[in-house]
């Protein structure tokens, strides 16, 4: 009996104790840290300077690209373009995916090695390297909710918008 009332005693005072604890006040917010980098990252507009290369009948440039890093290679994206005049002389902004047919890039750590079929010596060339956040399987990698594909395929102004977005 008298073990009982020791577990009752004991019980009554632990019952007692986690009912009358409460959570207590929050306190004030702590100052706010400095900004962060931006992990994605754009290059200046690098003008082209192609040389022929008679063996294989192709024009060859090579850009130094210092953030085109192992990580960005291994689990980022890497968005470019071209911007070229028409002929009013009004610049136009293209990714370099949809010029397939005249460019082919190769992309290694800083540098990307650029072929065309045509001289585009002097035209502006732009590299955005955004790392990877995150591993996904291959069709559900997203960068703000879009695919890599789908990054490659909009235009330069639509690819500003998207990554401007702060959502």
């Amino acid at each position: 009996m008298k073990l009982f009332r020791s577990l009752l005693v004991v019980a009554t005072v632990l019952v007692i104790g986690i009912i009358s604890c409460k959570k207590g006040d929050t306190g004030p917010a702590g100052p706010v840290g400095p900004a962060g980098p931006d992990s994605v990252v754009y290059s200046a507009w690098i003008p082209l300077n192609f040389t022929y290369n008679v063996t294989d009948s192709l024009y060859e440039d090579t850009l130094l690209a210092p953030t085109i890093t192992q990580g960005i290679l291994d689990s980022g994206v890497i968005l470019t373009y071209i911007q070229f005049p028409d002929q009013n002389n009004v610049s136009h902004i293209q990714p370099v995916s949809a010029l397939n047919y005249i460019i082919s890039e190769d992309y290694s750590i800083g540098k990307i090695n650029i072929i065309s079929t045509k001289d585009l010596t002097n035209l502006e060339y732009r590299y955005v390297t955004i790392p990877g956040s995150r591993k996904a399987n291959s069709t559900s990698v997203k960068v703000k909710g879009y695919t890599p594909t789908e990054l490659k395929a909009m235009s330069y102004e639509q690819v500003q918008q998207v990554l401007a977005n702060k959502n």
